[in-house]
């Protein structure tokens, strides 16, 4: 084993060959051009000196078809590397006999940091091999051919071994050179790869964010192959961070989602998709594994969580859907929220299983007052404006948010809204599919106590009107109340089994 020493003088030098291929790519065609343009260049400076054209033609052939190989050849980087290497200081020899002066011996130091480009040694070592072949054993079985001054003529062994002591010192500047450049490249590699994991996972509990669960849906669709997707909501999480502060709640995210991780098998994706949300992507597994998933997440789940001095007792609600890998990703999505709604619905602590066979149902029309409805959207929409300036003051945390499939139904609510005519006679407002009206309907209640209670603490002060509260009344009692309004009049068939 090298001594310790010795390693730390070796983890100083580069370790090379570890350009990307495309800055690869494009410094080996810079330098052959570099080649080719400096073999014209000395050519005819050797024509300008009364050399024959045609000698100074054939002297600048050599390099510039060392050049167009590594250019042309199917080989790997380093032969190709080393041929424009070999190229360079065939030029700068070329130099030195054209012109019959020593000073033109500073063309080798000038190629050096060009051959260094391709951080790699074995350009660098062929290299210094043509320097060395060139000024010790042509220097020394023909001086006049590489040395022009009479100290050199005389001792042309002192005279190689000076020039290839400046050519090593120039050599080592382009090797620290080079090293600082390896070094910054893998600080920020590991930079690059951390902050591309920041962005595809959740700050929090280090699962899968919605972006990478996207990315991953989406190949898993593409593979064609059966997959299951399972929606996990935390019941009765939000008295957590009531009783015992956010940071308390935290402990307890992060506590299940060791937990959901746990139960997942290798190339499974967990993803945590709201605050006490959680998406599971099974690809490969059919629906028979369904039940054995959903079960092990909500035993998972049971366990008490020792937090703040407590051991505190959640459930979970599970919904599944499964998919052939022929589905639209976002419907897959919409049925897990609605299956994981309707095992809420039925009464928490349990799972169930979205049915497609049962058909995807139709919405219903409600009778409302359209100054009514009018009145509940605008209500709505300065809440949701006075929680983002909220948010944005510091009064309320950022990762409070709503499931997405909630925020849709929303959206398609004002939308509908804004379409009813003016005027005080009834108007029909059509609504969403059963299931997914029945989940926002879940959520939202659950968002105006929230909401009202944060107005009794002074943190949000908009006014729920009379109009507003008599329009969501009716709207509410389309799903609690089954006989009621347009419950009568077309109400979908039921989605999803109870498990």
């Amino acid at each position: 084993m090298a001594p310790q020493w010795l390693r730390a003088i070796g983890s100083f030098f580069p370790r090379g060959s570890r350009l990307p291929e495309a800055a690869w790519a494009f410094r080996h065609r810079m330098i052959a051009g570099f080649v080719l343009a400096s073999a014209l260049a000395v050519a005819a400076f050797a024509v300008l000196q009364g050399t024959d054209p045609a000698h100074a033609l054939l002297e600048a052939a050599l390099p510039s078809g060392l050049a167009a190989v590594a250019v042309g050849a199917r080989w790997g980087r380093r032969p190709r590397a080393t041929l424009s290497a070999v190229a360079l200081m065939a030029v700068a020899a070329i130099a030195v006999h054209a012109s019959g002066t020593i000073e033109a011996h500073f063309l080798f130091f000038i190629m050096v940091p060009i051959v260094a480009l391709y951080e790699d040694w074995t350009p660098l070592a062929a290299a210094a091999v043509v320097v060395f072949l060139h000024h010790g054993v042509l220097g020394m079985i023909s001086p006049g051919h590489v040395y022009n001054h009479p100290a050199a003529l005389q001792d042309p062994l002192l005279w190689g071994v000076i020039h290839s002591a400046l050519f090593l010192a120039i050599c080592a500047t382009s090797i620290l050179h080079w090293s600082i450049h390896e070094r910054a490249r893998a600080e920020e590699t590991v930079l690059l790869d951390r902050l591309a994991s920041q962005a595809l996972h959740d700050p929090l509990t280090g699962l899968a964010n919605r972006t990478l669960l996207h990315e991953r849906l989406t190949a898993a669709a593409a593979a064609g192959e059966p997959l299951l997707v399972l929606s996990v909501d935390i019941d009765g999480f939000k008295p957590v961070n009531d009783s015992y502060g956010h940071a308390a709640g935290d402990a307890v995210l992060l506590e299940l989602a060791r937990r959901i991780q746990a139960c997942c098998r290798a190339g499974d994706t967990a993803a945590r998709t709201g605050g006490d949300e959680f998406t599971l992507l099974l690809p490969g597994s059919g629906s028979g594994l369904a039940a054995g998933m959903a079960q092990r997440i909500m035993k998972a789940a049971a366990e008490p969580v020792h937090v703040a001095g407590a051991d505190l007792h959640m459930t979970a609600s599970v919904g599944v859907a499964s998919g052939s890998g022929s589905e639209k990703i976002d419907d897959l999505l919409e049925w897990a929220d609605q299956a994981m709604y309707a095992a809420k619905h039925a009464g928490r602590n349990r799972f169930v299983v979205y049915d497609q066979s049962r058909g995807s149902g139709n919405g219903c029309t409600l009778p409302v007052d359209p100054g009514q409805a009018r009145s509940w959207a605008s209500y709505t929409q300065k809440l949701r404006g006075e929680i983002d300036t909220a948010k944005r003051a510091g009064r309320l945390p950022e990762q409070t948010r709503g499931p997405e499939t909630a925020r849709r139904t929303l959206e398609s609510l004002l939308a509908a809204i804004d379409q009813l005519p003016s005027g005080q006679g009834p108007a029909g407002l059509p609504l969403p599919e059963r299931t997914a009206l029945q989940e926002f309907v879940f959520h939202h209640e659950l968002v105006q106590q929230w909401t009202d209670s944060l107005t009794r603490q002074g943190i949000l002060n908009v006014p729920r009107s009379a109009d507003a509260t008599a329009f969501w009344d009716s709207l509410r009692r389309t799903v609690t109340d089954p006989e009621s309004g347009a419950g009568k009049r077309g109400r979908p068939d039921a989605r999803a089994a109870v498990r």
